[in-house]
């Protein structure tokens, strides 16, 4: 009984902590004179939907029907009203409160997989993380999706555990909510549906997650196809697949930086529409992008995929530059990306901080939270390699996969923020591997002529939920 107190005061405490980062955070976004603060270049294209949507009741950008953004987070923005006299600023409160539920969330599911000492650990991690901070107080639809990913995911753990039915068809309908903040969460469907069928084998099961998530995304689908002759769900996927994925390949085999390869890609797709007289925001001009995208992709198949699995791992970079262009230290969208994945990460930082002593040295917080962050899931994932990994439990395979997934899908597009969706995944896997090695520690420090053969394999708690204060309330 003492325990759990004590553990109810330290989840508190991380709780509260957290909350006054963000606030203080916020706190800055507001004073800033600059609307860089809160807003990124992917703002507008949220914004103008939403506007619409509040005003006119309809869904559109520049008068013309949106078929590039989805309607979730715009949707969220009008149910945070966008048009009152504080405009976005009751969103970022809301996406603050929802940031520090997280936090929550990310203990109850460290607590739930493996130990409670590995859920408060999760926790201090996830409250400590820039790119989670930074996302609670952008317009953006990160932190919304990365919320609605990671209850998604704990309904499922719940049902792989219990074999609900409704837990399993209230996770399909929060996937569902999360695909329409941000299509890539039809992979996530794709890694459920991998769960299901190999690991527990439920076809019916499997069918019935499938079945609700089509019929609630159906809706967008036939929006698109009847309003403007799109059949697709959202054009995102297209552009990025000319002006990301086909503009990496292009640089890398012409030789071109990728902000080149991407200005002629764009003279080239404009010239094409000129000829056939297509206007861009049309179905005729998606299908432009995507039939050019195509087919440079396909003419350098090896390439393609040099160019997206590299820059995929982009998104596990620091986001200590957003801290730094927010506070106006520095400034962005100045072609460091294109740097990047033209010269290497050395001559990126190069060009971005030029010769800029203080910013170099602010990131460095950011810099060791990420090296502890990464080693300590190293150090639980190694020891979770092996014959072991065979003999993981659905739950710890939907994590796992998850994980990958997510990392794999950005491509060139790929920035930290992007990491968002699987942070508290991350963050579950850091704080079990931080557990792991204070109780291997423990276990050496109680007989230190022996230094245990089992102690890492009792390291994990896994195979029985322990009755703390997470899995009551889970309950």
């Amino acid at each position: 009984m003492k325990n759990r107190r004590f553990e109810r005061h330290y989840l508190l405490l991380i709780l509260v902590l957290a909350l006054a980062g963000r606030g203080a955070l916020l706190g800055v976004a507001w004073r800033s004179d600059s609307a860089a603060a809160a807003l990124s270049s992917d703002s507008p294209t949220y914004l103008a939907p939403a506007l619409s949507l509040a005003t006119e009741g309809a869904f559109k950008t520049n008068q013309h029907l949106e078929i590039l953004r989805t309607p979730g987070y715009p949707a969220f923005l009008v149910a945070c009203g966008l048009t009152g006299p504080l405009g976005y600023g009751v969103t970022q409160i809301v996406q603050v409160l929802l940031d520090v539920l997280l936090i929550y969330l990310t203990f109850v599911l460290g607590a739930r997989l493996v130990s409670t000492s590995a859920g408060l650990w999760a926790a201090g991690f996830q409250a400590c993380s820039l790119v989670a901070m930074l996302s609670s107080v952008k317009v953006l639809s990160d932190g919304l999706f990365a919320f609605l990913i990671t209850v998604a995911i704990l309904l499922l753990v719940r049902y792989l555990e219990e074999v609900k039915l409704p837990l399993l068809i209230m996770a399909a309908a929060v996937t569902a909510a999360a695909t329409y903040v941000r299509p890539v969460g039809f992979i996530f469907v794709l890694i459920v549906g991998a769960v299901l069928l190999f690991r527990q084998r439920r076809m019916a099961r499997l069918a019935a997650f499938v079945l609700v998530f089509a019929a609630l995304v159906a809706p967008w689908f036939v929006r698109n196809y009847l309003a403007v002759g799109y059949a697709g769900f959202s054009s995102v996927s297209d552009y990025n697949l000319l002006f990301y994925e086909a503009a990496g390949v292009w640089a890398k085999s012409r030789g071109l930086s990728t902000q080149q390869a991407r200005q002629e890609l764009d003279t080239m797709y404009r010239q094409r529409l000129d000829a056939e007289k297509i206007e861009p925001e049309s179905p005729r001009g998606v299908s432009v992008e995507r039939d050019m995208g195509r087919a440079i992709i396909l003419s350098h198949p090896t390439i393609f995929l040099e160019v997206h699995s590299a820059t995929s791992l982009n998104s596990l970079l620091p986001a200590g530059t957003g801290l730094l262009e927010m506070l106006g230290v520095t400034s962005g969208n100045r072609g460091t990306l294109s740097v990047l994945h033209t010269a290497g990460l050395r001559a990126a930082a190069k060009y971005y901080f030029g010769s800029n002593v203080t910013a170099m040295l602010l990131i460095v917080p950011d810099l060791v939270f990420l090296v502890a962050q990464y080693f300590a899931s190293l150090a639980y994932a190694v020891n979770q390699l092996g014959s072991r990994a065979l003999n993981w439990s659905p739950a710890g395979w939907l994590i796992v996969l998850t994980i990958v997934a997510f990392v794999l899908v950005g491509g060139p597009a790929a920035v930290p923020r992007f990491r968002l969706p699987f942070e508290p995944l991350l963050n579950v896997a850091a704080g079990s591997g931080v557990a792991m090695l204070l109780k291997r520690r423990k276990l050496i420090g109680q007989n230190p002529t022996d230094p245990g053969p089992n102690a890492w394999t009792h390291s994990r708690d896994a195979a029985v939920l322990p009755e703390t204060l997470a899995i009551r309330l889970v309950k």
